[in-house]
């Protein structure tokens, strides 16, 4: 039954001035561009996005493990040596871990905006991580920059820097090839709020701080975040 017009909740100027104003709000929060979402899930979904980004990570850790140690043990997770396949496996398992279990449990929200933040979030792990793994391979192949420390650092910090505008760009491509909506802009707040995405990057360059305090130990937990965000994304 269509309502009458009466019907419609009037709405001053100023009501609609303070609409909109609380929309761009929301959407120019750190939280918002972290999570990009306007409401929170309920407990329920959050487990199972949970859950299923959590599951998605530990199948490829148990297939590394089992090809280089033999998985013997559960901790022999721990021990896996991440170069760049593991790094790309890893991300990939993870953020289709979370965008599945998102839409599965959300049947109410967009699901193209759940596969779209889910490309955003795998580009923007893998992109950077290819770029420097890729500048790597080059200095370790050039005998006159093999051992520049200084040569390294400006390519893994290009690399970084190219890489996530980058993977902005890509993913504008595929998640809207005809350009119909505007495209998702990449600002330095959402780079530095983002930048634990870059750390298989790091990883895979094996800067000697990153080895030294073992972050490689939290690159599967920041994946299944990744993952996570992705799946909660509304």
């Amino acid at each position: 039954m269509i309502s009458s017009v009466n019907n419609k909740p009037k709405h001053s100027v100023f009501s609609a001035f303070q609409e909109v104003s609380h929309t761009k709000n929301v959407y120019s929060t750190l939280k918002y561009k972290r999570n990009h979402r306007v409401e929170e899930p309920d407990l329920k979904k959050q487990v199972i996005v949970a859950s299923g980004s959590v599951a998605a990570t530990l199948l490829p850790m148990i297939y590394f493990a089992k090809k280089q140690n033999g998985l013997k043990k559960i901790t022999d997770l721990v021990k896996v040596k991440y170069e760049l396949p593991q790094v790309i496996g890893l991300s990939t398992a993870s953020i289709l871990g979370g965008v599945a279990t998102g839409i599965a449990a959300d049947k109410k929200a967009n699901k193209k905006r759940k596969v779209q933040e889910g490309v955003f979030q795998f580009m923007n792990a893998t992109i950077p991580t290819l770029l420097v793994g890729g500048a790597m391979k080059l200095i370790e192949d050039n005998v006159k920059y093999k051992d520049s420390k200084p040569v390294k650092v400006a390519a893994i910090v290009t690399s970084l820097i190219a890489g996530m505008p980058l993977a902005a760009f890509i993913s504008n491509i595929i998640n809207d090839p005809k350009d119909k909506e505007p495209d998702r802009k990449l600002t330095l707040k959402d780079s530095v709020i983002n930048m634990d995405d870059a750390l298989g990057a790091l990883v895979v360059a094996k800067i000697p701080v990153v080895e030294h305090l073992h972050l490689d130990k939290l690159m599967p937990a920041v994946f299944a975040w990744c993952g996570y965000r992705a799946g909660q994304s509304n």
